[in-house]
């Protein structure tokens, strides 16, 4: 997953990805439980807006309200795919059937200097 950062000092409102797929598994390089995702169209577009407008900035990458990532943007993000670390495969997959199921929140935010 390409890193996440606007020149803007103040935090933004979240924007709420819509989630099209999430399916977990162990990342090849580094033995890691991870979680999959590809986001809808929508989901995508907003995503690489916002990856635009925030690159250098930190952000918060949140599901159903809760922070699971912290990452700093480093370039816009137009891919609509991403991968969250967890702590295990169990893990994973209940992250995994979260994110897909129908009203699921996965928001991302940019964080107040």
């Amino acid at each position: 997953m390409a890193a996440i950062g606007t020149a803007t000092p103040a935090a933004a409102e979240p924007v709420r990805l819509d989630v099209s797929e999430a399916v977990s598994g162990i990342d090849e390089r580094s033995g890691r439980a991870v979680v999959d995702f590809i986001l809808t169209t929508a989901g995508r577009e907003a995503f690489a807006r916002f990856t635009t407008a925030h690159v250098g900035r930190r952000i918060d990458i949140r599901v159903d309200g809760r922070t699971l990532l912290r990452p700093v943007v480093s370039e816009p993000v137009h891919g609509g795919v991403g991968r969250i670390p967890v702590d295990s495969l169990d893990d994973g997959r209940v992250l995994a059937r979260r994110l897909g199921r129908e009203g699921a929140r996965l928001e991302v935010e940019a964080v107040a200097e």
